[in-house]
Order: structure tokens, then sequence, then C-alpha cells
């Protein structure tokens, strides 16, 4: 009946963090939604803007601007368009890994109930097979757990190892069975400690005070696994790694769980060190929440590089109006598209400077600085439209002159 009530508590759990992760998933969805409509209006609208720069210096303005002036606007031009098609990649990117994190985040919880339920089950005849072999019940207990960390979503060599050789002070070689590694430089180890023989003359016993024996035998060898992961300082075997504490799991939910009924102290006497006891259970999900630890980790590492390309935009947009400006003043009044398409960087509904300076507002990570008049008259111009008019261009480039000072 108890074991039926941890299992009730540990799916109510379940539920409650699928029900966190959804609403993490769901704002994330939402973040990656806005900035790839951000990045397409971007994307049209600087279509549209060299789609015209070209028309018009190749077109109208071609006898007066030399082939030499061709290649030197693709040279400016080129950059940029990677920058941009690199950085709708990676969004796009992150929006698919944000969908699939959400398919196996459902997927888990179901097998979460299945596995643990086979998990106990083949533990329990595993166990009568090996009782009384303290040597097959080691390899058994590792076995048991290795098998958790394969499912769990951790990647093996990178978030965490098994029987990782370390040195102590004193030059003696130690082997925790798992060492599970945290954002941050932190740590936590995890070992396996197989408590069978008692545990099976408690359940093969005839009569209470065989029971009771038994038991007590059982819940002393518990504490002995305990005193022996103490004196092992494994805090001094991680280098600048923080370990935080040592899992000392019982493959074996049903011996789990008779320790702690038979000895209530177990878990207070624990809280004043750095070991906690476990069973197979209780493990598989610690292992599930750092597996997600983990992948929040590597998407805060993707967001950080989508704000790295997007400060490389940023600053080829700056790179690309300093260019247009330049070529302004040296063709002088034979440029009246280089002026226009120098004008549409900065005017009309959802202009291209305006766009970009939003990127940098939200961390975007830039190197360079958009004169602040060209960006007061983005920002004036955001909520209007080219007229008529505005394509005859009246000295653009005296306008907006000045040069792009450095961040």
């Amino acid at each position: 009946m108890q074991q039926l009530e941890e299992k009730n508590r540990i799916a109510e759990e379940l539920r409650v963090e699928n029900a966190k992760l959804s609403i993490d998933l769901e704002n994330e969805k939402k973040n990656a939604a806005e900035n790839i409509k951000m990045l397409q209006e971007s994307e049209v609208r600087l279509k549209m803007e060299f789609e015209n720069l070209a028309n018009k210096i190749f077109e109208e303005k071609g006898r007066a601007i030399s082939e030499k002036n061709k290649e030197v606007l693709t040279a400016i031009l080129t950059p940029l368009k990677e920058q941009m098609d690199t950085f709708r990649s990676r969004i796009d990117e992150v929006h698919k890994t944000d969908i699939q994190h959400s398919a196996q985040l459902l997927e888990q919880v179901r097998l979460l109930r299945e596995l643990s339920n086979k998990v106990s089950d083949d533990a329990n005849n595993l166990a009568k097979a090996i009782t009384g072999d303290s040597k097959r019940q080691g390899d058994w207990g590792e076995l048991i757990i290795e098998r958790l960390f394969e499912i769990s979503g951790l990647t093996p060599e990178r978030e965490y190892d098994r029987q990782k050789g370390h040195r102590t002070d004193q030059g003696s070689l130690q082997k925790p069975d798992f060492v599970v590694y945290l954002p941050g430089e932190r740590a936590v180890i995890v070992d396996s400690k197989v408590s069978l023989t008692d545990f099976a003359r408690f359940n093969a016993a005839e009569n209470e005070v065989a029971q009771k024996n038994a038991l007590t035998e059982h819940v002393n060898s518990v504490r002995r696994h305990i005193k022996d992961l103490r004196s092992k300082n494994y805090e001094d075997l991680l280098g600048n790694k923080t370990l935080d504490f040592v899992i000392m799991c019982i493959p074996l939910e049903p011996a789990y769980q008779a320790a702690l009924q038979a000895d209530p102290e177990l878990l207070y006497d624990l809280a004043q060190t750095n070991v906690v006891i476990c069973g197979p259970t209780t493990l598989m999900i610690t292992l599930k929440l750092i597996a997600q630890i983990w992948r929040r980790e590597h998407e805060n590492r993707n967001a950080e590089q989508i704000a790295d390309r997007a400060g490389r935009l940023y600053n080829q947009v700056a790179l690309v109006y300093e260019a247009m400006l330049d070529a302004s003043k040296k063709l002088g009044g034979t440029a009246e598209a280089v002026d226009l398409a120098l004008k549409r960087l900065w005017t009309g509904r959802g202009n291209l400077v305006r766009r970009v300076e939003e990127m940098r507002q939200l961390g975007a990570k830039v190197n360079k600085q958009l004169p602040q008049d060209l960006l007061e008259r983005a920002i004036g111009y955001d909520d209007a439209e080219l007229s008529d008019d505005e394509t005859k261009i009246i000295g653009a480039g005296s306008d907006l002159d000045g040069d792009l000072p450095e961040d």
C-alpha cells in the first residue's frame, strides 16, 4: 500500500513538473516565433530595398556607374546576405529544437511510469537469483543504474562519466560508479550499494522475530554502506568542480523502502551529511531533471549564439550604411539611386535600421554603433510609408553626414 502511495506521489510530481515544463516550452516557442517574424519582416524589406537598388544602379544609372562600382556594391552586399542567411538558419534550428523537446518530454513522462514498474519487477526477479553472492549483487546493481543512465537523456563522457579513475592527495585510485556533471562546474556522484542478503532473509522469515532480526541487519548494512561512502571523501576528487552531494542508490525499490520504514531516523541523520539515499524510481526522476537542466543550458548557449549573430548582422548593416554614405559623397549629383537606397534603409514602416536597433536593444553583441541622428530618423519614420515624392532624394548624403563611431 505504501509503495502504491509512493508511486502516486511520484506520478503527481511528474504531472506538476510536466505542467511547468510545458509553460516554459510555450514561452520559448512564443519568443522564437516573435524573433522569426521580426527576421522575416526585415528580410523581405531588405530584399526589396536591394532589388530596387540593383535596378536603379544597374539599369537606370548603368551608363553613369562603371563596372567597378558594381563589383564594389556586390562586395558590400554579399557579406550582409550571408550573415542574414546564417541568422535565419539559427533561428529555425532553435525553433525546431523546441518542438522536438516538447514531443520528447510528453513521451518521456508516459514512459517513466512504465519504466518504473518494469525496473521494480526486474529488480525483484534478479534479486532472487543473485542473493548470497556479493560480487554478483554489486555487478547487478551497477547494471541497473547504468540502464537508468542510458534512458535518462544524459550524454556519456560529456554530462556524466562511469567509473572514471581519480587520484586522491595520497595517491590512491578511486573510481566512483558514476559522476554526473552540472552547469557551473558542479557535480553529483552516484554510487550503487546493494544489500540483498538480509532483505531476502526478511522476506523468507516465517515468524515475526526472524523478520525483525533480518530487517535490523538490513538497516545496519545500509548504514555501513553510508559510512563507507562518507569515508571516501569524494569531494576531494573532482578538482575545481564542486561536489553537491553523493547519491547512494539501492537499486531494489522494496529494499530501499523497507530500510526507511524500519529506521525513520535514517533520512534525518543523512541530512547532516552530503550523502542521500534513494531507490531506482527517485534516481530516474533525478537524472531526467538533470537532463532537462542540461537541455536548458544548451538552449541558453544557442540563444547567446543567436545574439552574437544578430550583432554581426547589426555590424554589417552599419558597414553597408557607411559604404553607401561614402559612395554618395564621392559620386555627388550622379548618385540618385545610391541616395534612394541609402534613405530606404531608415525610412518607411519596419525600416531596416529600426529593426536592427531593436536587435541591439534585445542583447545583440555589436562592436559598431549607428549614428544617433540616423536612429532618431528611423524611429520617426517607423510608422510611415514611403511616398512618391520620397523617391526623389534631395541630398540624402548631406542630411546623414558623419562617420560611424565604434562602441
